[in-house]
């Protein structure tokens, strides 16, 4: 008596593979909106930040021309940014996602005035550089963005 056995299946059907795609599909689908969602409100912070470190540095500003006092600024790795005067200092916290490239010490003197110095920050966003750059003279500066 001959028994008929029955064909070994190699490989998935047809509906084993639609269903396998359409699982890793939505998952990656999350994965990248989650992804966006962070970038977009990263970004957001940092340009709240660099707004406020403008804010603090014209009243740094205003402090020398019209008080004559000197303020000292100082930008540690892990720490915030310092603004110190005779008198008072304010700290102005660093977002998660930018970290100096190395500590500085700035300065605007009593008469409003600063040394040229250029500051560079790295972001953890598409690794953005953030280049502060201060212009010799009264205390005029700014912040180029640029993508590494």
């Amino acid at each position: 008596m001959a028994t008929k056995l029955k064909p070994v299946r190699e490989g998935f059907t047809m509906i084993e593979m639609l269903i396998t795609l359409l699982i890793v599909s939505s998952i990656l689908v999350l994965v990248m909106v989650g992804s966006q969602r962070f970038s977009r409100s990263s970004l957001q912070t940092e340009r709240a930040f660099w707004e406020s470190f403008d804010g603090y540095w014209k009243q740094a500003l205003y402090e020398a021309q019209y008080h004559g006092r000197s303020t000292d600024i100082s930008i540690e790795k892990g720490s915030p940014i310092v603004f110190r005067t005779a008198q008072k200092e304010k700290s102005l916290a660093l977002p998660r996602s930018i970290h100096p490239d190395q500590s500085e010490k700035l300065s605007i003197r009593s008469d409003g005035t600063t040394s040229p110095r250029t500051v560079i920050f790295k972001s953890d966003i598409d690794q953005r550089i953030y280049r502060l750059v201060i212009q010799m003279g009264w205390g005029v500066y700014h912040v180029d963005r640029e993508k590494a």
